[in-house]
């Protein structure tokens, strides 16, 4: 079991790589002014973190996300921890695959399941969450499970966060409700960090 401390670490070393997997910036419309590919975007909490996902029965790991009115239609990859503590990234399709933090509620489970996704790809073209900060409250956010059930989102708000202000709690968190977390980047790279400015969570609600 990790410790507090070793989770917080997490938070911390995660943060620092925010957004890291790059290749060459690339201006996009406002009201970011420049981003750049999207990595791993923030960590659970540490109450996330012992989430047991044998309480939500019929609910199966989460396989496609679908966001019709962006354009949206990804499989979606179960994503864990690296060693160094940062949250893992889609890898068999890396540009047009959403990553589920595993860890976490799967979607349709009581609490905040996230997942992530790159904005960019290296070169500047879009990737798979390109276009996630053009959503607005009401729009329909679907996600369609193992066993073939499609589980109803709608978007409730869209924060834009500076590193330092990042809510794990809020975004990894929550036990108030049925959640799904969108998170990627945003905002001006900054080289000599290898991440961007900012983050961007789109925060949905599940429609009962």
């Amino acid at each position: 079991m990790r410790t507090r401390t070793k989770l917080l670490s997490c938070l911390i070393a995660l943060l620092t790589l925010t957004c890291a997997a790059c290749g060459v910036y690339e201006p996009h419309a406002a009201p970011a002014v420049v981003h750049h590919t999207a990595g791993p975007t923030v960590i659970a909490s540490p109450t996330v973190l012992s989430t047991s996902h044998s309480a939500s029965r019929g609910i199966a790991d989460p396989v496609r996300l679908l966001i019709p009115v962006i354009g949206v239609n990804a499989p979606v990859e179960s994503l864990g921890i690296l060693p160094d503590g940062s949250m893992a990234i889609p890898t068999r399709n890396p540009w047009t695959d959403a990553g589920w933090y595993n860890p976490g509620p799967r979607p349709g489970e009581r609490g905040s399941a996230v997942m992530d996704g790159h904005l960019d790809r290296p070169g500047g073209s879009p990737a798979v969450f390109w276009r996630l900060r053009d959503l607005h409250a009401g729009d329909k956010v679907m996600v369609v499970d193992a066993h073939g059930k499609t589980l109803h989102f709608h978007v409730t708000r869209i924060t834009f966060y500076s590193a330092g202000t990042v809510p794990f709690q809020e975004i990894f968190g929550d036990p108030g409700g049925i959640y799904l977390n969108l998170i990627t980047c945003a905002g001006d790279w900054i080289p000599a960090q290898h991440q961007t400015t900012l983050r961007l969570v789109v925060y949905t609600s599940f429609d009962s």
